[in-house]
């Protein structure tokens, strides 16, 4: 009995830890969220982008229009 005392504090100080660390990831990924949101992160990727791949972006934003205006 006497050697299941530090056996039990093993396990519970990986449970604190583990705990302790998922929630340190949960609240990193809540803080990512909330600087990569919407439009300011599509404008971000779009000025990323090279002159040709924004080109053949341009080209299918016009053509979806397009079809959007047929309808």
């Amino acid at each position: 009995m006497i050697a299941m005392a530090p056996l039990t504090i093993l396990f519970a100080a990986i449970s604190v830890v583990s705990a302790l660390t998922l929630a340190y990831l949960v609240w990193q990924e809540g803080q990512r969220v909330n600087k990569n949101n919407g439009m300011a992160a599509f404008h971000r990727h779009l000025d990323a982008l090279s002159d040709d791949s924004r080109a053949h972006l341009r080209q299918q934003l016009q053509e979806s229009r397009d079809r959007q205006q047929r309808r």
